[in-house]
Order: C-alpha cells, then structure tokens, then sequence
C-alpha cells in the first residue's frame, strides 16, 4: 500500500509540470505525544502567553511562506534563471450530520445530512528574487436530505439555514519580487501594522479566518529606515472551515503606511509611525451609509536593552469612524494603547502588560460580528481559546506574568494575575465590569529526545548490518513532560443593569478552570494524555446559570508516522441541543457528551492522510482579539495531502 501511495505522489509529480496555479492548504492536525515531549523541550518559560511581546513581534513580521516538499521540481527558465515548482494539494471528504443550529420544533435542517468535497492546490514557482503563488478552492455539497434546497428558494424565516452551496474560485494570486531592500508585491498579500493594532491582515487557524490584502503592497527595510506602503481590497478565504458556509468578499478598500527609524549604535532602539484608511461596503437598506475608519499611531520599541535581557514596547492609536444617515455626517472617537516591557534572566522571566482601549476596533463598529471584518488584532493579555470574551475593543488594565525554571534542572513554573475593565456598551471600562484572573501553572520539560520513525528506520538497518550500540541505547531512552495549569477568573458589575435585581458589586460571570498534559516517548511509541475543565457560572437575564465543559483525550504515536487520538469531550451549557443529542439513538453516551477520535499516518515526510470522526461540541473561541461562536459537529473528515 505504501508503494502505491508513493507511485501515487509520483503521479502527482508528472501532472504539474503542466499547472500553473496554487491554493495554500490549511490543514488542522494533532500534535503527536511525541510531538509535544520534544516541543517541551525547548520552548521557554515566557512563550506561554500568545500575545507576549515576542509572540507579538513574531506576528507582525511576514508570514512564513508555505511549507514545499521534499521533492520540489527545479528547472531553469530563461531570463529568470534556476525555478523551483511546489506544489500542495489537500483533499477533503466530509460528512455532516448535525449542527443543532435548527428550531428543535420543526424538520426544517438546510444545512444537515449532507456530504462534501473541498480541493485545494497550492503552487508556487520561486526564483532567485521572484516569486509566483496562486491558490485555487473548489466545494461541493452533496445533500441527502432536503436536497432541493439548493435548488428551491427559502422562505424568509429559513434565509439563514440554507448558507450552502457549491463553488469554485481562484482563491489567491500574488507576485512578489525582492531585491535589495526593496520588496514588491502585487496581488493577495498579507498586511500588518504596528504590531496588528492599527490594521492586521493575516491568517487566525484557531479561528478559521484567513484575511489577505488583494491589491499591492511596496516594502523598504534598510539598516536604519524601514516604509511599506499598502493597499487594495478585503479578500477574506471564500469558504469558511468552521461551517463551509460561503463568505461573499465586501468591497472594503484599505490603504495603510509606516514609516520607521532605528536609532543607536546596534539599531536597538526603533520608533515608527503609522497611519490607516479603510472605506467599508454600504449594507443594502442599512441605515448608515459612507462608513469610514481613520487610525493614526506611533509605537516605540527597545527589544534588546541590558546584554538582551529587557525589551520594552509601546504603542498608541487614536481612531475616527465616520458615517451618514438621516442626521448627516457622524463621528465618533476611539484610542487603542499598549505597553509592554519584558525582563528575560537566566532562570527568571517578567513580563507586564497595559491596555487602554476605548471604543476601539478596526471595524463597522465596536460590537462587529464578522470576524473576517475586524481589520485589528487587539493584544488582550488573556489566556487564547479562554471563551466568551468581550468588549475586546473597551477595556482597560494590566497584567504581570512570572516565570521561574529550576536549571538545570527541568522544571519551572508561572504565576500570572490580569485586572482590567471592561464593557460591551460603550461605557467607561471602569464603569462596566470589573475582571479578576489568576492563574498558576508548572511544567516539566523531556530531559531526552526520542528518535523519529524515520531515523529509527535508518537506526535498525545500521543494526541489521553489524549492529550500532548507541542507536540502541538511544531508543530505549524514556523522557516525560508534564504541564499542568489551574485559573480562577471573577467578573464583578460595576453598574446598576437596567431593571435587573441584580446590582453594582454584584456577579456577573465566574470560571474555575485547570488543564493537565503529559506526555511520554520511549523509542519510536510515545503516549500524551489532557484533560481539561472549567466550571462556569454567568448571570443571563435575571438568573444565574451554571455549567461545565471540558473534555479528555489520549494520543499514541509511532514515531511521526502514525498517530491515533480518541477522545470526549463534555458541555451542557445550551439545554436545547443538550436535549436534541439525547434523542438520538446513536447518542449512546447522552447528549453532553462528544466522543470522537482522530487517526493521521505521515507515509512520507511530506504527504499524510487523516481521518476525524465523531462529535465536537459548538461554542464561542477566541484568539487575537477576535471571537466568534462555531458550531457542533457530527460526522466525519477525511483529508488526503500531497506535496511536491
């Protein structure tokens, strides 16, 4: 079967020669055990938090391009000199059965019961200082029940439960030529500025949103000064993961610049400055119309003072947002500033942030829905996929993160606390809600590297052939990792709510959440188990309602060839779909409970099959800034990935 597969990849070797168009791939997987013992390992004690300060200059540098093959095609092509064509093609087959997004009470599922088909290439052709991408997307649909709403109308009522349908498209194309210091690009690009407060076009995987700049963008990066300049249109992916619903591209208009200087004898200080316009797409019917956003900023960084052990950052934005209706022209204000500053010694790692955003959010509005719509992300000082996340682009507040490794020992452990304000309704932050969290967390990094599959393959033929006494002292080498974390998060109101019996000093919402993650590998087999949990209880109306979700998972891997991943997950926070689960026979472990399992084999370093089935329960997740709410899943995902 393995030679078939590889005949296969050979196959798809010879047909693209004669292609001439990319679609990136974006593909979830699991991190094997293995995976994990050996990124424990290495990872420091500060890259905990997503948005600290080095996450944060890592996300506002250009994306990493996509990943080619080990057996990427090289020719040479006149006037252009030596090429090289990659290629990634991504296969998908998914089966859905319910989302439980539909009234309990009628038969009325538009967007259940139905299988599909996404393919997806990516192509790059990549010279010396010019490079070629287009991507290209295709989804099909095939229902088995209510199939004639794709072809019949809906009623008004139903407008958004019938969201499918299929489509093909050229995706991305871009073309990009660096030389010197200078760099060009024409067609779909990603944009950041500043470091994603000011405007922020780029890819959120957690999320499922994927936002390119299509127009062009011009780029100069010397010693002491750096420019770029952007521009074009919004041009989110077409094809949302999370509910393969089709995303028509507004005709959003974006033009962005940064000017920056790096002063000092090592250029270790930088400050820039930075400006934003962005023309929003009028809604038809809406009320308000010529909607406008205007963002100027500056920032000022020190990443490396002290020998590297001090980096320091600021930023601040100010924001108009325009529009006209009935009364004329309107305008309302907003500012966005950040702080950071983080002391890195040999066992010890401080960091601190502070935020101030008042009604401050690249969007329509503060309170935006649609996620690929946000043009900002928001440094939040939050734990990422931490749910329910809110007033994001009004809050005010710090935090203090402490790091502290045992060398050389392999253990360490952080405390971290966050206080701010907050508020949804265009309040004061302070005059909102008042938020608490702390949390701990101790980790044990592997104190030995387990051998791959493939270099344990290599290993038992040196053994065949006379024996290697290290290989062999190497695979039966055990290392373990461990990392646990356990938080405690109270919201307090600091406003009377309208009507409500509850009042100031009140509750408003309260999680006790804790994780657990170990990992072990012993040659080529390694084993990692989570669990996860959270208690939630949150004021709703004028009652209070509590809930769990968490869930448990256990992954074996063979080397990196061959993982396997059962796993359940648990919520009852919505009764009504708790109760549409329990009705269902093949629902045999109740309605709060989602089992599934995940299985992946790598045949070889560069192409792999996965297969999901199961369940998954809906909810809101969060990362960047941005949230948005996902459905539950039933069903299945296969997914084929060729590279060259």
């Amino acid at each position: 079967m393995i030679r078939g597969l590889r005949s296969m990849t050979a196959l798809w070797r010879t047909a693209a020669m004669g292609l001439t168009l990319l679609a990136a791939a974006v593909v979830p997987s699991s991190v094997s055990a293995q995976e994990a013992v050996e990124e424990t390992s290495t990872a420091a004690p500060s890259e905990v938090r997503s948005d600290a300060p080095d996450s944060a200059a890592a996300a506002a540098a250009e994306p990493p391009e996509e990943e080619e093959g080990d057996g990427a095609l090289s020719f040479h092509l006149p006037l252009i000199g030596d090429t090289t064509f990659s290629m990634t093609s991504t296969t998908s087959v998914r089966y859905r059965g319910q989302n439980y997004l539909g009234v309990p009470s009628t038969d009325k599922h538009y967007d259940d019961d139905f299988l599909s088909f996404e393919q997806r290439f990516d192509l790059a052709l990549t010279a010396e200082s010019v490079r070629l991408e287009v991507r290209l997307d295709g989804f099909q649909p095939i229902f088995f029940n209510d199939g004639a709403s794709l072809t019949q109308a809906c009623g008004v009522d139903d407008a958004d439960l019938c969201y499918l349908s299929n489509n093909y498209r050229l995706e991305r194309i871009a073309l990009r030529w660096d030389v010197d210091e200078w760099s060009i690009v024409a067609g779909d690009h990603y944009a950041v500025l500043g470091r994603g407060i000011a405007l922020s076009f780029r890819k959120f995987d957690l999320l499922g949103v994927d936002n390119a700049l299509r127009g062009g963008r011009i780029a100069y990066e010397g010693e002491k000064l750096y420019a770029r300049v952007v521009g074009g249109v919004a041009n989110p992916q077409n094809l949302d993961p999370t509910n393969l619903a089709f995303i028509a591209e507004p005709t959003d208009v974006v033009l962005g610049a940064e000017l920056g200087l790096r002063l000092g004898a090592f250029q270790d200080v930088e400050i820039g400055f930075h400006a934003t316009r962005i023309w929003f797409e009028d809604a038809p019917g809406a009320v308000e119309n010529d909607r406008s956003v205007d963002v100027v900023g500056w920032h000022a960084g020190a990443p490396a003072l002290a020998d590297g052990q001090l980096a320091l950052y600021v930023e601040a934005n100010a924001l108009r947002r325009s529009s006209t209706d009935f009364r004329g022209q309107e305008h309302e204000y907003g500012r966005a500033v950040y702080g950071s500053a983080q002391l890195q010694l040999e066992r010890v790692t401080l960091l601190a942030e502070w935020v101030d955003y008042r009604n401050y959010l690249v969007a329509t509005s503060t309170a935006a829905l649609e996620a690929w719509r946000i043009y900002s992300s928001l440094p939040t000082m939050e734990l990422d996929g931490l749910q329910r996340l809110r007033g994001v682009g009004n809050r005010r507040g710090g935090s203090v993160k402490f790091d502290y490794a045992f060398l050389p020992g392999p253990w360490s452990f952080s405390v971290n606390a966050l206080v701010y304000g907050l508020d949804d309704e265009n309040r004061d932050p302070w005059d909102g809600v008042f938020v608490t969290h702390g949390w701990l967390g101790l980790r044990r990094r592997s104190d030995t590297s387990a051998g791959t599959d493939f270099a344990s393959e290599e290993a038992a033929a040196r053994r065949a052939e006379g024996g290697d006494e290290e290989d062999e002292e190497q695979e039966s080498n055990i290392g373990w990792s461990l990392e646990t974390l356990l938080g405690f998060r109270r919201e307090t109101l600091l406003h009377d709510p309208v009507g409500a019996l509850i009042g100031q000093g009140d509750l408003d919402r309260q999680v006790v959440h804790g994780e657990i993650d170990v990992a072990i590998a012993a040659g080529k087999h390694s084993v990692e188990v989570r669990v996860d949990h959270r208690f939630d209880r949150e004021l709703r109306g004028f009652e209070y309602v509590n809930y769990i979700q968490g869930g448990v998972a256990l992954t074996w891997s063979y080397g990196v060839k061959l993982s396997i991943s059962p796993s359940v997950r648990w919520n009852d926070e919505k009764a009504f779909v708790f109760d549409a689960r329990a009705a269902r026979s093949y629902n045999v472990l109740g309605g709060a409970l989602y089992p599934a399992v995940e299985v992946r084999w790598n045949f070889t370093t560069d192409n792999f099959v996965s297969l999901f089935a199961g369940s998954t329960p809906g909810g809101r997740i969060c990362s960047g800034g941005v949230c948005r709410d996902v459905q539950a899943f039933e069903g299945f995902l296969a997914q084929l990935v060729l590279r060259i």
